[in-house]
Order: structure tokens, then C-alpha cells, then sequence
């Protein structure tokens, strides 16, 4: 019986020494471990020489990370987010990664010239940027295109910016010079008024002794004037 109770006292006794040898270990690892750590200072909101100067009294360093981000409360160029985060425990010579505010959110006005109008305004309520004034001119482009924007396409604005249109209403007019018709006859004009889809109206005959039936006489519109599909040729000729 006094054997089985010495027994037992020395078995508390090693419990009790690996227990307080453990405890011991425990805070010696946590001790070395920390030797010489230091909490990460909070950046946010300095320029990167504030940074810089901050993180060196603590020899620490800092790296710039691209790209930048948005942020409506926090100045253009100055520390938005770091990592590790403030109160992180580091040890001298840690380096601390920043990245730098962009200012409030900015976007760019699309390259939008050409597009269709209901294309541009769907293009536009995606990014954020509401449509204003649209404006409607005649014989720009092609039919209900856009032709410019107020802000310019590619100029950089904040979301919610209103984009001011400049539409075509018709299709574009295609012009051409007119040929000087003196002299033909009337059936060539006829056929070059037909191959082109140019509109030949009415033929005036006039009488010019000495000169052959349907020679041209006069033209409208005169030569070297600008002509489209809707103007309507006439001419006067011989008989």
C-alpha cells in the first residue's frame, strides 16, 4: 500500500513537471517568436514620403502596388490600402505593400461614333453614365447614328456624368460632281442617268438651226455643281 502511494506521488509529481515544463516552452517560443516584432503602423491616408518616413523610423520599407484604386474619401496619390493590416506584428526589415488612391471613381466615354443610337444609350446606362440632350442634324452619317458626345468620347468623367448626343435623324447623302453634258445627245444622257440612278427630268427642245436633233444645249444642274440621287436633271436640246 505505501509502495502504490509512493507510487502515485511520483507520478503527480512528473505530471505536474511536464505541465510546468510545458507552460515554460510555450512562453519562451512565444517570447522568441516575438523578440524584436513590432505592430504595422496605419498608413492610410499618407502621401508615400509620409509612408516612407513613417515605416523607416521602424525599419521597415514600403512597395507600391499598381494598379491604384477608387476611393471617394481618401485624396488622389495618397495610401488607400496596405497589407499586412495595421497592428499586424512584424519584425524589423518587413516591407509593407501599399496601393494609392485613384481619387472618386472616374470612367471613360466610349468610342461610341458610328454606333446606333439605342446601341450608345444601352453602352452608356452600363457604365453608369445617364443620357442628356440629344440632338438630331441631318445627312452626317448613317441613319440614327451618333455622331459626337459632350463630354468628348475617351474624356474622363465621374459616374452619373450626363452624355450629351449629337444624332443623325437620315441616312447620309452621297454627292457626286456633275458632269458636264453639252454637246451629247440625248440618248447618252438617257443611258448615264440610268447606269447611275441619277433622275433625268424633263427634256426641253429648243430650236437651234444647223446643229443635229438632240444635241445638248443646256444643263441643270451646271456642270461641276454638287449632285445627289434626289436632284432632278434637266436639259435642253436641239430639235
Amino acid at each position: 500500500m505505501v509502495k502504490f502511494a509512493t507510487m502515485a506521488v511520483r507520478l503527480l509529481a512528473l505530471a505536474v513537471f511536464f505541465a510546468v515544463s510545458a507552460v515554460v516552452f510555450w512562453f519562451a517560443l512565444v517570447f522568441t517568436v516575438h523578440r524584436g516584432a513590432m505592430a504595422v503602423p496605419d498608413l492610410k491616408g499618407a502621401t508615400v514620403e509620409e509612408a516612407r518616413a513613417v515605416v523607416h523610423d521602424l525599419a521597415m520599407d514600403i512597395e507600391v502596388e499598381e494598379p491604384g484604386v477608387f476611393s471617394a474619401s481618401i485624396p488622389a496619390g495618397a495610401v488607400a490600402l496596405q497589407r499586412p493590416h495595421p497592428g499586424f506584428q512584424v519584425k524589423a526589415g518587413a516591407r509593407i505593400t501599399v496601393r494609392l488612391s485613384l481619387g472618386n471613381e472616374r470612367i471613360s466615354v466610349p468610342e461610341i461614333r458610328g454606333e446606333s443610337l439605342q446601341s450608345s444609350l444601352r453602352g452608356l446606362e452600363t457604365l453608369g453614365l445617364p443620357v442628356g440632350a440629344r440632338i438630331q442634324v441631318d445627312g452626317h452619317a448613317g441613319p440614327d447614328q451618333v455622331i459626337a458626345t459632350d463630354p468628348p468620347m475617351a474624356t474622363w468623367v465621374t459616374p452619373g456624368t450626363e452624355i450629351d448626343l449629337l444624332v443623325n435623324a437620315t441616312p447620309e447623302l452621297e454627292f457626286w460632281v456633275m458632269p458636264s453634258l453639252m454637246s451629247r445627245q440625248v440618248g447618252v444622257i438617257r443611258r448615264f442617268c440610268s447606269e447611275h440612278g441619277l433622275r433625268l427630268g424633263q427634256i426641253h427642245e429648243v430650236a437651234y438651226p444647223g446643229l443635229s436633233a438632240g444635241m445638248v444645249l443646256r444643263q441643270y444642274p451646271p456642270a461641276g455643281s454638287p449632285l445627289s440621287r434626289s436632284d432632278i436633271i434637266s436639259v435642253w436640246v436641239s430639235r
